[in-house]
């Protein structure tokens, strides 16, 4: 009698087992990266499933890509040698597809943090092309128009991507391979917030390109998606 009712028991041992492996609604595994944007944070621990991904991470600077089990994740970001999470809290469980590539910015100010997940595109580009997304992480610019021209060229015509706001990515724009500069602006004006120096970007690459805005300023930091 005890043998019998113990298979039962091991079934659901083995059930419960198998459920904690596989996590909330995962069971694959994908690709994670975390920049941290905000210019007034501490250097910060990152954290997924309480497992640690990346410690002391300072501002403008990223993790790479780090392989976590696909599914709803729990996720952490803290100022190291604290325990509170920061990330907002739409971000402190992260939706992730199985076998893609995503980023996190966390952006803004301490005292209005916000964030975006960027689902990464690892296509090779048309025509050797390349393919290039614009984030804008930079609290002080509510919205900007983008201009992407050729290195040492005058602004003029449309942008390429208008107005894009604070907290926001554009699609990838298919370019040729080259030497560009980016410049952000006033929307509806030429009048410049920032623009790059030049930036050579070589046949199939995926580029995401970051507005940042340390104390004093602007810049950008690029983030290789695709070779």
């Amino acid at each position: 009698m005890l043998r019998c009712a113990m298979k039962p028991v091991l079934g659901l041992l083995c059930l419960a087992a198998t459920l904690s492996a596989i996590g909330c609604g995962g069971g694959g595994s994908t690709k994670l990266r975390v920049l941290q944007a905000s210019p007034n944070e501490p250097n910060l621990d990152v954290l997924v499933d309480s497992t640690s991904i990346s410690t002391n991470l300072a501002f403008e600077a990223n993790t790479g890509y780090q392989t976590v089990n696909s599914g709803s994740r729990q996720f952490v970001m803290e100022a190291t040698g604290t325990t509170t999470n920061i990330v907002p809290s739409a971000y402190q469980t992260l939706s992730l597809s199985g076998s893609t590539q995503n980023t996190f910015v966390l952006m803004g100010y301490s005292s209005s943090l916000s964030g975006i997940l960027l689902t990464d595109d690892t296509t090779t580009p048309t025509n050797s092309g390349i393919n290039l997304r614009i984030v804008n992480a930079a609290p002080t610019i509510a919205g900007a128009d983008i201009y992407v021209v050729a290195s040492g060229t005058s602004l003029s015509g449309t942008p390429n991507i208008s107005g894009l706001s604070f907290g926001s990515a554009s699609s990838y724009q298919n370019l040729a391979a080259g030497t560009y500069q980016i410049y952000f602006t006033e929307p509806g004006t030429l009048l410049q917030y920032y623009g790059t120096p030049a930036m050579t970007f070589t046949a199939n690459q995926n580029r995401t390109v970051v507005l940042v805005s340390p104390p004093g300023g602007f810049t950008t930091l690029t983030l290789a998606d695709l070779n």
